[in-house]
């Protein structure tokens, strides 16, 4: 608000009638009203009023409009047909893991401690090298007796017989040495099969943990889905209530300026 002094009214009294920012001068011989308002610049008026007409297109236009496409990567084919072996492979299972988890059950359940199948080739070659001795021995045993006059004698039988129960210990030492061999190879493989039960038994969630990744996979693909439509229903939800904003802060927004004018009347 603008207030003036005239010193040609010396003596009159100014009076504030609060209505229109106007002051009144009242004297003896007459008085002025100045009125200060606020308006726009006419040197920007124009740009203010085509920018006020754009705006008002702009809210009673369609625009702006959400992209009309989709807004997320659908899978590819690829891995659609990835996601579906991988559910297949993972629902069959593989026939490896029972094979293996029974096979190690057999073993730490002993099953396997008996002889080898193989435990009588192994044994033969042993056998027959100690027959092939045995033999050599009564042969000797024999052509000495035969040389001293005493074929068939009773000495020759006790050698004999010594030459038969050194045959039947040797047999009987490499049966055992071979069986206690075999039992604790296979003890050990019992301990190991033992100690890694835990590990073999956890082999049957790898299949429901792939089958649990793909269907992750799937539902990550929907969420997407579900966020685009969301986004979309949300925009167009507050479409109305963004372009009003924007259209009155235009209008609140025009530059003003102050323009007084002052009126004169006269009188006594």
């Amino acid at each position: 608000m603008i207030y003036d002094y005239f010193p040609e009214l010396d003596g009159n009294q100014s009076i504030d009638n609060g209505k229109m920012g106007r002051q009144l001068f009242k004297g003896g011989g007459g008085g002025s009203t100045q009125t200060t308002q606020n308006q726009l610049d006419p040197t920007v008026r124009p740009f203010v009023e085509y920018g006020l007409q754009e705006a008002k297109q702009l809210y009673q236009s369609d625009t702006p409009q959400y992209y009309p496409y989709q807004t997320y990567v659908s899978p590819s084919s690829q891995t659609q047909s990835a996601l579906q072996a991988a559910q297949t492979r993972a629902l069959a299972g593989s026939p490896l893991v029972p094979a293996a988890q029974q096979q190690q059950l057999a073993t730490i359940q002993g099953q396997n401690l008996g002889l080898n199948p193989y435990f009588a080739n192994a044994l033969q070659g042993a056998a027959g090298v100690a027959t092939t001795q045995f033999q050599d021995a009564l042969k000797n045993i024999a052509s000495q007796s035969s040389q001293a006059g005493r074929y068939g004698s009773g000495a020759m039988q006790d050698l004999q017989s010594r030459a038969s129960t050194n045959l039947a210990r040797e047999l009987t030492n490499k049966a055992g040495e071979l069986a206690y061999t075999n039992y604790g190879a296979e003890r050990a493989a019992q301990e190991r099969a033992i100690q890694s039960a835990p590990q073999m038994a956890a082999a049957d969630y790898a299949d429901i943990q792939q089958l649990l990744n793909v269907g992750q996979t799937a539902e990550d693909y929907q969420q997407k889905a579900l966020e685009g439509d969301i986004n979309r229903f949300e925009f167009e939800q507050n479409l109305p209530y963004t372009k009003l904003q924007s259209y009155l802060s235009a209008a609140y927004g025009a530059p003003m300026g102050q323009v007084s004018t002052t009126k004169s009347s006269g009188g006594k």
